[in-house]
């Protein structure tokens, strides 16, 4: 089998060219597959393998003592799930996983995710900053939950991706930022408009101009 279909995924394209052939003979991974609508893997569930998926797309929820769910965000090939719950001390998935396309993912066994993090040092970086950007995607999502209104989920947003500036693009799309916000896009939209029309911002697609920036900090 030609494995090198397995560089398209961040964690793994940044081995050097002179590392990628021992990289390839080294990784030991099953193939498996799921159709649309399809759970995955399941919230509680011992979580011993790192999951790299490389077609589709799905979507990771959390469930609450009420039963309700909860989305947590949506991943696209060719990216890894889950890196973090691979090495906590107790390795059980905080998410469920369904697959909102069909899907193919490789599986590559703790174990020898370890060994391939102690041969090769850009393996290793790459594991470690995907770790810390969902540390930081994770407390970013907190941060919005705690916020009660959508009013208030989105003068935080539009303030931090502002960076300081007046003018910036979204890097999100609607939909993205409602499923960020754990809100309809419908009701995300019409608070933008509402937004819009207020003349506190001025918003043309993912083009965002901020015009009174003291009564957005005041909305949260």
């Amino acid at each position: 089998m030609n494995k090198s279909f397995i560089f398209k995924c961040p964690l793994c394209n940044s081995i050097p060219d002179s590392e990628k052939e021992d990289f390839l003979n080294n990784v030991r991974f099953s193939i498996k597959t799921f159709e649309k609508g399809e759970w995955i893997i399941s919230q509680g569930e011992e979580y011993a393998a790192l999951y790299i998926l490389i077609e589709g797309e799905i979507k990771t929820v959390m469930m609450d003592e009420k039963g309700d769910f909860m989305h947590i965000e949506n991943i696209k090939a060719p990216h890894p799930m889950a890196t973090g719950f691979l090495f906590a001390g107790n390795n059980k998935s905080p998410v469920t996983a369904i697959a909102i396309k069909d899907c193919t993912l490789i599986s590559i066994p703790k174990e020898n995710v370890f060994s391939l993090m102690r041969k090769h040092d850009a393996f290793m970086h790459a594991i470690l900053t995907s770790i810390s950007n969902k540390l930081q995607f994770l407390s970013e999502k907190i941060r919005l939950t705690s916020l009660r209104t959508i009013k208030a989920k989105l003068a935080y947003y539009i303030l931090r991706e502002s960076n300081g500036d007046n003018s910036f693009q979204l890097k999100m799309s609607r939909q993205e930022m409602a499923n960020l916000f754990g809100v309809s896009r419908q009701a995300l939209t019409s608070v933008m408009k509402q937004l819009h029309d207020e003349n506190i911002v001025e918003i043309e697609r993912r083009k965002i101009k901020i015009l009174k920036r003291n009564e957005l900090k005041t909305m949260f």
